[in-house]
């Protein structure tokens, strides 16, 4: 995206474990992705109700979104956002402390119709959305049936770099500073300038001729320049530029577009991002999360009133299940042995509405 958008960014286990976290709000949230679209505000990221009156949680980020934005787009974009972060598809985060980074600094795509929709809204509302890590995305370039999902288009999805931006910049960076920082130092920035040709500060004015990586785009600072220079790394690594006419489009800015390339010339970021220890994606998202996550082995019903919600779980009988929480102010667990008649199990768990709740249930025979 060009630089117009800039201002937005700124115990062991026998037979299975299931891992949920709740915001407690008079509607509840679980961790799990349900892509229900919600209407009105959020009370996690209030000030953007005016602006953005629809939105979806994927586990610790939000998309809001304007009216215009359809919900076929939104959605797309939530399924983009999955798959970056639960990689996998077993219904939680590859890299739980990317996401609760995210989650603690209130981070947020904002989508909007185009780019001068969402200039108006940062002209009337930009005071009020400095109080969070937000990243732009139009719905004119959220495109679910271009490249790299199609190979025979000649259009790009959009929605897969804006949406990879924020996880890297806000929760990757924020979480290995040392590594992902985007400070001059940092081990992905000293990979950064190796593929730039050697240190700029600024955008210079020429690129060295060895350079693999020259984005030119004067307003985006060396911070920002590390941000693009992750994605373009992470996403030829995937395979993600490597379809009809890509590589001619990108090569003024982008040389190494396919993980043939990226892997022979630049060692350097291949080693960073396919250390296993950070849990970076190993696939390319598709848009189809949604239809292709995993089932989980243990299916819960979630029962919310005023002062309490209920935990409702079929487990196989004679076994015990416990469950363990912690909120903002205690930590506590509480086990129950499952009737040999019945595989039917409730926990009754008192709460304060506002409150996160993290929980883990964990069953054994």
């Amino acid at each position: 995206m060009g630089a117009t958008i800039r201002h937005f960014n700124r115990v062991t286990v026998p037979i299975c474990a299931a891992l949920f976290y709740f915001l407690m709000t008079p509607v509840g949230q679980a961790a799990e992705p349900d892509f229900k679209i919600q209407s009105g505000k959020n009370n996690r990221l209030p000030g953007l109700k005016s602006a953005l009156p629809k939105h979806v949680q994927v586990f610790g980020l939000y998309i809001q979104a304007t009216d215009r934005v359809s919900d076929a787009k939104l959605l797309h974009a939530a399924d983009i956002t999955a798959d970056f972060l639960d990689n996998d598809r077993d219904g939680k985060p590859d890299n739980p402390k990317v996401n609760d980074k995210l989650w603690n600094e209130r981070s947020a795509i904002v989508m909007g119709y185009d780019e001068r929709e969402l200039e108006r809204l940062h002209d009337r509302y930009g005071e009020m959305f400095d109080d969070y890590a937000l990243q732009g995305l139009y719905a004119t370039e959220t495109l679910p049936n271009a490249g790299p999902h199609n190979p025979k288009s000649r259009e790009f999805d959009a929605s897969i770099e804006e949406i990879l931006h924020i996880i890297t910049s806000v929760g990757y960076a924020g979480v290995y500073p040392k590594v992902f920082g985007e400070l001059h130092g940092s081990e992905l920035a000293n990979a950064m300038d190796i593929a730039r040709g050697g240190y700029f500060r600024t955008v210079p004015r020429r690129y060295p001729a060895s350079a693999w990586y020259s984005y030119d785009d004067r307003t985006c600072d060396y911070g920002c320049q590390v941000t693009e220079y992750v994605y373009w790394a992470l996403t030829s690594l995937l395979g993600g530029q490597d379809f009809k006419g890509r590589g001619e489009n990108i090569e003024h800015e982008w040389k190494l577009n396919t993980p043939e390339k990226l892997r022979t010339k630049d060692k350097s970021i291949v080693k960073i991002l396919t250390d296993s220890k950070y849990h970076v994606p190993t696939r390319l998202p598709n848009g189809k999360y949604r239809q292709m996550r995993k089932q989980a082995a243990v299916q819960l019903k979630i029962d919310l009133d005023e002062s309490q919600f209920t935990l409702t779980t079929k487990l196989p009988k004679g076994s015990t299940a416990i469950v363990e929480a912690t909120n903002d102010l205690l930590s506590w667990s509480l086990a129950e042995r499952v009737p040999s008649d019945t595989t039917l199990l409730e926990f009754p768990i008192v709460t304060k509405l506002g409150q996160a709740q993290f929980f883990r249930l964990r069953f054994n025979d």
